[in-house]
């Protein structure tokens, strides 16, 4: 298969969508600005020190192994390029066009994948967790999603009920808002038993993921990685979405 037909299907493919997350874009990008830089200054004329290429090699053998799974003729091709690129301590300029050339389309690849996530996350957590987790702040911009989540419901609390002056936080402010019994605000009807399962489950989810996700990273400096933020901030974003269907349904003017 060529490098242009196999380009074609990366571009049709819907299975980039999620999957791209598993892709170190920063470290596509380190590799390929590297072997921008060395063809472009005219390094491959001189002798390359051997820290260099270990360096890039070892970043190249990363590469290799993250994308096997998604992109195995893309895994192959930069293994053969890592085989055959340094020769007695220099570069080889055609190999290093043909790695440029793969490790562009594999940064463009992953760009996009990145904005299609973005499309799926609620507005309210792109704008207070996106630029956190693109500069690498996972656990943050997590916690932020949750902490957005929390301050939103206490301006509905609020809405329905403005003379209050002690206002509950976190699970406590989950459960009142959202009470199975005696909710201030309902997600849907509560006249079948669908509806008060439902009304009950989100209840629960709200409070859980306030005293299990916001909690802990408000009070502890907690590491995660890209992957559990990101399942954490579409979890939000769900939680975010039914939070819209209740004010639509129980008919509040935020």
């Amino acid at each position: 298969m060529s490098l242009r037909s196999d380009c074609r299907l990366l571009a049709q493919s819907d299975c980039l969508v999620l999957e791209g997350i598993q892709m170190d874009i920063e470290k596509i990008k380190t590799v390929h600005s590297w072997l921008c830089n060395t063809i472009n200054n005219s390094f491959h004329m001189l002798i390359i020190h051997p820290q260099d290429i270990l360096n890039i090699n070892n970043k190249l053998f990363e590469i290799i192994y993250d994308i096997r799974q998604e992109f195995p003729f893309f895994s192959q091709e930069l293994a053969t390029i890592k085989d055959n690129l340094f020769t007695n301590n220099k570069i080889n300029p055609t190999v290093c066009g043909q790695g440029i050339e793969i490790l562009r389309v594999l940064q463009n690849v992953g760009n996009q994948e990145k904005a299609d996530i973005w499309r799926l996350v609620h507005p309210r957590i792109v704008s207070v967790s996106k630029q956190l987790f693109e500069d690498g702040h996972y656990a943050n911009a997590a916690a932020d999603a949750f902490i957005e989540i929390n301050d939103r419901v206490k301006k509905l609390f609020l809405k329905v009920k403005p003379d209050e002056t002690r206002i509950p936080d976190g699970h406590a402010l989950m459960t009142t808002v959202f009470s199975e019994n005696k909710p201030l605000i309902e997600i849907c009807n509560q006249t079948t038993d669908s509806g008060k399962n439902t009304q009950k489950g989100y209840m629960h989810m709200l409070a859980g993921a306030l005293s299990a996700l916001r909690n802990p990273r408000v009070h502890a400096n907690v590491s995660i990685s890209a992957e559990d933020a990101m399942r954490e901030l579409m979890f939000a974003s769900m939680l975010m979405y039914k939070i819209d269907e209740a004010v639509l349904y129980s008919n509040i003017k935020e």
